[in-house]
């Protein structure tokens, strides 16, 4: 009996163990691939989010992944990205990301009804998740025909980045627009 319980806790004290030094794994390479993202070290920072999915399948990990290989001008692996990023889940804080990379994919590609789709989804959960002001902004550039994809991708760059800094300061500190009384708006889930 006392040697099947030490088996036990042996058995969960190493998967503990695996969980946490998985979640430290996806953790350090996010960190790492969102500052070579800034920097503008796309290739390297892909592959930083590339071992995070590897560590943890989770939607950001790849949904940063199709957005390196988008700024590299690498559209097939942003593609695929972003389809695992909605397989994997279509309702973490990473979505605003995916679809906004996705219409930018699609834009770019040529895919023009496609892309003009996916960007109305993206204004419609802008605005239901953080910003009417942003998704107005997508909304004009929509009616006015454009063809700025560069001015489109800084919006949106602009718009996710605000967003996800918003979302992380409530995770951190429960403070921040997400706790404001009466002008908290529900949006997608805060899952990782």
């Amino acid at each position: 009996m006392k040697s099947t319980f030490w088996c036990l806790a042996s058995l969960v004290a190493l998967l503990s163990l695996s969980c946490s030094s998985s979640w430290n794994m996806y953790s350090e390479d996010m960190f790492h691939g969102k500052r070579l993202l800034q920097e503008g070290e796309y290739a390297e920072a892909r592959a930083d989010f590339v071992k995070a999915a590897e560590a943890q399948r989770w939607p950001a990990a790849y949904a940063y992944a199709a957005t390196a290989s988008y700024k590299m001008g690498d559209l097939p692996a942003a593609g695929r990205y972003l389809a695992e990023a909605q397989q994997v889940d279509g309702k973490s804080y990473a979505y605003l990301r995916v679809l906004g990379y996705k219409s930018l994919t699609l834009l770019k590609e040529g895919k023009e009804q496609e892309g003009r789709s996916t960007l109305t989804q993206y204004a419609a959960l802008l605005r239901a998740t953080s910003s009417p002001q942003g998704a107005r902004q997508i909304e004009v550039w929509l009616r006015q025909q454009s063809s700025d994809l560069v001015g489109l991708e800084l919006m949106i760059d602009e718009q996710v980045s605000q967003y996800e800094s918003d979302i992380q300061q409530f995770q951190s500190t429960g403070t921040g627009f997400y706790n404001r009384g009466g002008n908290y708006r529900g949006g997608p889930s805060i899952s990782p």
